[in-house]
């Protein structure tokens, strides 16, 4: 039998908890602020790809996960017609540079 001290501590609520920066959530939203075309079928694909990112904050591969992310929205917002092919192409490398910074500072 072991006692206390030899068994594994259990994670926290907060390492439970996906999250990604403050400062990266609020460069997301003003990145699809930024889009010129409004629909709150884009603000749903915008949530989706936070959620997407912020529980891809655990992996070990994390910009696979982020590119992940970002394609699932980008195949949304296509295959929807919620933006142009050059909004699309703007959006899609926006959140490209994003995540690179969110991996370099975490």
């Amino acid at each position: 039998m072991t006692g206390p001290a030899e068994q594994p501590a259990l994670p926290s609520a907060t390492e439970d908890t996906p999250e990604i920066p403050g400062w990266a959530e609020k460069s997301v939203r003003d990145i699809f602020a930024a889009l010129p075309t409004r629909d709150t079928r884009i603000d749903a694909v915008r949530d989706a790809y936070l959620d997407c990112i912020a529980g891809a904050g655990r992996t070990e591969d994390l910009d696979m996960e982020h590119d992940r992310c970002r394609l699932r929205a980008m195949t949304v917002l296509d295959t929807d017609g919620l933006l142009p092919a050059d909004q699309l192409k703007d959006l899609d490398q926006r959140l490209a540079a994003l995540e690179a910074d969110i991996t370099a500072n975490l």
